[in-house]
């Protein structure tokens, strides 16, 4: 079989993921401009932004408008299948392992929350707000937002605490059955930046998800930002919950 010959920018973007790799650049590190890296591979401008959205698009680099191309955070293996597996991740590594619930109220659901959960505008939920933390470095600011109806007397008792699953096989009779999960990377806003105590520009994983129980009802949305630096995810195969 022929041995397909690569285009110019394939060639330039092979190289500069080598380049990360053997200078084990970390996560942040920012690469040399368009200008150098045209200049230092004999191409055209346009040849070395061919290459950049090419590693753009496999997430070896990220773009910060302005500011230029960065090593992006580290993958994670994620397995989707396990329900809140990332959030059993956060809490299997590392040392002291703690959330603070900072915020619990009663709330009505506006359009842009509307149009994620597919439920009608005004419908009543229970609104958290979470910090947890690594020891005392924060590693993650946590949103949740309960469908009232399911559990209207839900107290500050009900929802606090490390580990607790506030409506998993409890007075409310609810079995949560399953969850629509999205991940994407994104970089907080002021509130987030200031709990989880980094800068605006770093970026974050973004962590939602749709929670359903066994006769389908829609339970409970969750919306966590959590900073990437210096957590390794390793799922395994789902297990049985």
């Amino acid at each position: 079989m022929r041995k397909r010959i690569l285009f110019k920018e394939e060639e330039v973007a092979r190289d500069i993921e080598l380049y990360i790799e053997e200078k084990r650049l970390s996560e942040g590190s920012r690469l040399p401009s368009e200008r150098l890296l045209a200049e230092k591979y004999g191409v055209q401008r346009e040849t070395i932004r061919s290459a950049l959205r090419a590693l753009l698009g496999k997430g070896v680099v990220i773009n910060k408008p302005r500011q230029g191309y960065f090593v992006a955070p580290r993958k994670i293996a994620l397995n989707l299948g396990d329900f809140r597996s990332v959030l059993k991740e956060l809490e299997r590594v590392g040392g002291e392992n703690r959330s603070e619930l900072i915020g619990f109220e009663m709330t009505v659901m506006g359009k842009s929350l509307s149009d994620i959960t597919e439920m009608p505008e005004g419908t009543m939920c229970w609104q958290l707000l979470r910090v947890r933390y690594d020891s005392e470095r924060p590693t993650s600011v946590e949103r949740s937002y309960i469908t009232a109806e399911y559990a209207p007397d839900l107290t500050r008792d009900d929802v606090e605490g490390r580990d607790k699953e506030p409506l998993q096989g409890n007075r409310f009779d609810i079995t949560l059955a399953s969850v629509r999960q999205r991940i994407t990377q994104v970089y907080g806003g002021a509130m987030e930046t200031e709990l989880l105590k980094v800068k605006r520009d770093t970026p974050l994983l973004r962590y939602e998800g749709l929670v359903y129980d066994a006769e389908g009802r829609l339970i409970e949305y969750f919306d966590n930002l959590i900073i990437l630096d210096g957590i390794e995810f390793s799922i395994n195969d789902c297990e049985e919950r």
